[in-house]
């Protein structure tokens, strides 16, 4: 009898174990989890929504893509150890409960959930008449990070491929990644060409030992990447207040020279502040533009609670030649 006791025992404490396992998803700052549902996504309940950030592949997806969720861990949050409970409600009414983590490079990247661990199975009873009256298209979308700057692109069918988890490697930039994550896409852009070496000769503004330089300016696929070095010679920090930018005459004196705000798209690397005696590299991203020969792009710092402003006209032929990506 005890020893049937201690079997039971061992088996309880085994599926435990194995749920446990099953149900902590690892989630980093550099990498995207992936949760693949077996049904499509009708809402989530994040315990940390501003550290575990949920996003999605863009709007007018195909129905795989819909089952589709990306976590990832937000840059700025200062946090070297977190977690937080995450759960998440298919458009069957079912509910999956999962434990984020915050580690450094996940060893699975892909997650594919299925029905047999949701949390409450007992959802199958409902009459389908009853939950058609909450699941029209329009109450059922999620609602999308940036999805005011989706592409056409976004209306190809989304596949992932069944050896990225065996692997282990972080997604390549494909045009299957633009696709499922146009932003992630840009982002690790950014990153993989943050310091490449300045290919524009000596175009830059300064104020006393402050300097902000154009490095690049790089084209691919629908976007304009500007790749900056903010550099502060002097001893005393430099505080930056904003980033802005703006469309104008090259003509500063023509009456008819009004500012036009040119929002940017994606910023990577901002600095807030440059020690003295260093520099900061970091890139601003545009929906794709050009300028005619009267324009240029304004690019102006303004220093916090100081006055060494930076003011940068980048000129139409530098806008409208830009370089492409080696990387």
């Amino acid at each position: 009898m005890r020893i049937k006791n201690c079997i039971l025992l061992i088996s309880i404490f085994g599926l435990l174990s194995t749920k446990a396992q099953t149900d902590t998803i690892p989630v980093s700052r550099d990498y995207k989890s992936i949760l693949v549902l077996p049904e499509i996504f009708d809402f989530s309940i994040n315990g940390k929504e501003l550290n575990f950030i949920e996003s999605f592949p863009a709007k007018n997806r195909s129905n795989t893509a819909r089952r589709i969720v990306l976590l990832s861990y937000n840059d700025v949050a200062p946090d070297n150890e977190d977690h937080t409970n995450y759960t998440v409600y298919t458009r069957d009414g079912l509910a999956y409960d999962f434990i984020l983590k915050l580690v450094g490079v996940p060893v699975k990247k892909r997650w594919t959930i299925t029905k047999s661990i949701a949390e409450n199975p007992e959802a199958f009873s409902i009459p389908r008449e009853r939950s058609n009256v909450s699941t029209s298209d329009e109450a059922s979308k999620p609602q999308m990070e940036h999805s005011d700057i989706a592409t056409t692109t976004t209306k190809e069918d989304l596949k992932i491929s069944p050896d990225e988890e065996a692997t282990g490697e972080t997604l390549p930039l494909t045009r299957e990644l633009y696709v499922l994550d146009r932003m992630e896409y840009i982002r690790r852009r950014c990153y993989y060409n943050q310091f490449n070496k300045g290919k524009i000769i000596r175009y830059f503004a300064k104020y006393d030992d402050v300097f902000l330089w154009l490095e690049n300016v790089f084209y691919e696929n629908n976007e304009i990447y500007l790749q900056f070095r903010l550099e502060n010679k002097a001893h005393m920090p430099y505080d930056v207040n904003f980033l802005k930018f703006s469309i104008a005459s090259n003509y500063k004196n023509s009456p008819n020279n009004i500012d036009k705000k040119h929002k940017p798209l994606f910023r990577y690397k901002v600095p807030k502040r440059v020690e003295g005696n260093s520099e900061n590299y970091f890139m601003v991203v545009f929906d794709k533009f050009t300028l005619d020969r009267k324009k240029v792009l304004m690019v102006n710092v303004d220093e916090d609670k100081g006055n060494r402003n930076l003011s940068l006209d980048v000129d139409h032929n530098v806008i409208n030649n830009p370089l492409a990506f080696k990387l």
